[in-house]
């Protein structure tokens, strides 16, 4: 399980937030939530804490509020990747679903992986109200090999110059470690550049050049 992956739980689980009280609107919110069989998101995970943690992002009637969630991992049915650009291109405007489609097709030429998260992601997946007019994409991009970091680099400035939004969001290497594409994009001229590195478990500085070697130099797959 990776964050940002969408988790199913049993439909009657159990729950605990430190975000409310048992019983209050937004524990009542997170309860329907579940019981509605929708999913949750994987979060970072706290190293030896017994839970899983989870992340839920209510819709814009309820001000848009993030709640945590911890579970226990019996309580997950199943666990799918994020959502793929295909499936929340009907929730945009044509000229911006375009641009991501182009996207999503220079990903699959080069075998990396796209998915969405964040606010459209929930929309798609509620049919609620979560987007407003200052909304961005946010897009997270798993490589395995230089090629394919190297590509889906210039692939994604390239789509956010052409967006009517703001396209933000995180790319993923092979360990696990993420780091968000713009701070990437500005670092990579630089070879002892520190990055804001978002891991499976915590959140840290380590230089580009060390995550670039966890990289395969293996071609990319046209």
């Amino acid at each position: 399980m990776h964050r940002h992956d969408l988790v199913y739980l049993d439909r009657a689980a159990a729950f605990e937030t430190p975000c409310a009280k048992v019983g209050d609107s937004l524990w009542q919110a997170a309860h329907d939530w579940i019981a509605a069989g929708r999913p949750l998101v994987a979060a970072r995970q706290p190293a030896d804490a017994g839970y899983l943690q989870l992340g839920l992002a209510l819709p814009l009637k309820q001000l848009r509020k993030k709640l945590t969630i911890h579970v226990d991992p019996r309580s997950v049915v199943r666990t799918d990747g994020p959502l793929a650009i295909a499936h929340c291109c009907s929730h945009l405007a044509p000229v911006d679903a375009e641009v991501l489609r182009r996207l999503a097709g220079r990903a699959a030429a080069c075998s990396a992986r796209l998915g969405v998260f964040g606010s459209l992601a929930w929309e798609v997946l509620s049919s609620e109200d979560y987007r407003h007019a200052e909304s961005d994409i946010d897009l997270i991009c798993d490589v395995e090999t230089l090629p394919q970091f190297d590509t889906m680099l210039v692939a994604i400035q390239q789509a956010a110059e052409q967006l009517s939004c703001r396209l933000d969001g995180e790319i993923r290497f092979p360990d696990g470690n993420a780091v968000a594409w713009r701070e990437v994009a500005a670092q990579r001229p630089h070879p002892a550049a520190l990055v804001l590195v978002k891991g499976p478990h915590e959140v840290g500085l380590r230089p580009l050049p060390a995550l670039l070697a966890t990289l395969n130099e293996a071609c990319c797959h046209a």
